[in-house]
């Protein structure tokens, strides 16, 4: 696992788009949508899924506008878009961490068993007046990793999931 420089030595796009906040507030998007099918905790490997694909521009916008689409024939219909998956998502973890680790230092996260998350006692979650703000690339990042939450949560289970986006736990 690659080690994260230290902040100073960061690209600044790196550091403004993989800071801890940001994505600890993206993980606890995720996780109260993929709570609204009663699942009270995440797996981190569907976090990661859901982040490297909310993540990545051409897999964002390709995503479908309703959880009604089934996530395996999509992936079937956009397999192209599993080129390079697992390298994004290996690239993505470090950050992933980090920002857990933040998010369970503040309580926004709890670590559950069977490897996974829920929301923590600090409730967590973009402002409107930041959304309002923020650049529509943002507010798509923020839109779709809600999806992702929702989407993820009525597909199956984790190693289904992960067996079709071609990861291993």
């Amino acid at each position: 696992m690659a080690k994260l420089d230290d902040w100073s030595r960061r690209p600044v796009e790196e550091a403004n788009l993989f800071n801890p906040p940001f994505i600890c507030s993206l993980i606890c998007e995720f996780l109260k949508d993929f709570a609204k099918t009663d699942k009270a905790n995440a797996p981190l490997l569907l976090i990661v899924i859901a982040l490297t694909t909310s993540l990545h521009r051409a897999s964002r916008e390709r995503l479908p506008h309703s959880t009604i689409t089934s996530l395996y024939e999509w992936l079937q219909k956009n397999e192209d878009l599993l080129i390079g998956f697992s390298t994004r998502a290996k690239n993505i973890t470090p950050h992933i961490k980090e920002s857990i680790l933040f998010g369970l230092s503040l309580e926004a996260l709890q670590s559950c068993s069977e490897h996974s998350l829920a929301a923590g006692s600090n409730k967590v979650s973009f402002s409107k007046l930041f959304v309002a703000g923020t650049t529509p690339e943002v507010q798509d990042i923020i839109y779709r990793t809600k999806f992702m939450g929702r989407w993820l949560s009525k597909s199956g289970s984790e190693i289904s999931i992960a067996a079709a986006w071609g990861v291993t736990p």
